[in-house]
């Protein structure tokens, strides 16, 4: 805003990276809050990736121009969500261990109500200053679209796929996505605009470069490395290692994890609802633990007796 009213270009990427800077002089814990590197990491994507999709998705134009518009609405859309969430797909998956398909589904659907809600909301703060009796009526208003996107959150809930469970990813594996992402979006624009791209020491021309990519040589060397890389990791998989035995913290109750160095998982117990009827610890807790472990199958589970502390006795759940 201030760069506009004294007539000079804003980048956007610069405006972000201040207001970070800004947030994080006044509380440097903030870069580990989830909220902020969901908001921000959307936000990147938004602006990294939208015209790049917008450009690589292109649809046939209609005669009828309310059917195209409304296409074009919903293409828009998709492609803002897509964008926000390549970007913040690994740190929904380190923090929570679940992953969306549906999730442009429910941005079109809550799109729209989000704006109006934001708008009601503002307005309905700055009327209760004047007046409490007057604000109500636009609270009145604002309550129901709030009510028809907590529908939407729970009809967005329901569909399949819509909260598929992941182990947690390592930094290396987030660290390699982001490396990739980036390589994408460069090599994108640098064919978009037909600049030079710097490589290594030099500045190689980008139509040498990607002249280079597609060579069967380049791709045979990158479909080689890749296997090598595959291979590497089912090998530690393979390999024997020592015999581990993890006791879980289940609050009021017993849960053993046993990894036999042939990398059986057995579990001992899951816990129960001693504390809280109302607590699930198996999808609190347990469920948790074992995808920041990384663990997705259980080979055995034993249960030892049928205690409410080691085992959940409410069956109607």
């Amino acid at each position: 805003m201030f760069g506009s009213l004294i007539y000079k270009k804003t980048n956007i990427i610069s405006s972000i990276s201040v207001s970070i800077l800004i947030i994080l002089l006044i509380n440097p814990y903030k870069i580990l809050d989830i909220g902020m590197q969901l908001s921000y990491g959307g936000t990147i994507g938004i602006i990294l990736l939208t015209k790049i999709l917008e450009q690589k998705v292109k649809l046939p134009k209609r005669k009828n121009k309310i059917i195209d518009k409304f296409i074009t609405t919903i293409k828009e859309m998709m492609i803002v969500s897509i964008s926000a969430n390549l970007i913040i797909f690994p740190i929904v998956a380190y923090h929570y261990n679940t992953v969306s398909l549906t999730f442009f589904i429910s941005n079109i659907l809550a799109g729209p109500i989000l704006g109006l809600i934001i708008m009601l909301g503002f307005i309905t703060i700055f009327i209760s200053f004047i007046s409490i009796q007057i604000s109500k009526i636009p609270a009145i208003i604002l309550s129901i679209f709030i009510k028809i996107l907590i529908l939407i959150a729970n009809f967005s809930k329901s569909l399949p796929l819509s909260k598929i469970y992941v182990k947690t990813p390592n930094i290396l594996t987030i660290i390699i996505y982001y490396a990739i992402l980036a390589i994408v979006i460069y090599v994108i624009r640098c064919r978009r605009r037909a600049v030079l791209c710097p490589i290594r020491k030099g500045r190689i021309f980008q139509r040498n470069f990607l002249n280079k990519l597609k060579s069967k040589k380049t791709k045979k060397r990158i479909i080689v490395i890749t296997l090598i890389i595959i291979l590497i990791f089912q090998i530690i998989k393979i390999v024997p290692t020592n015999l581990k035995i993890y006791f879980i913290d289940v609050g009021q109750g017993d849960s053993t994890l046993i990894i036999t160095p042939n990398h059986k998982n057995i579990l001992i117990d899951g816990g129960g609802n001693e504390t809280s009827k109302s607590y699930d610890v198996g999808k609190n807790t347990l469920l948790p633990y074992l995808l920041d472990r990384g663990i997705t199958r259980l080979d055995y589970i034993f249960i030892s007796h049928f205690d409410s502390d080691h085992v959940r006795t409410d069956y109607s759940q």
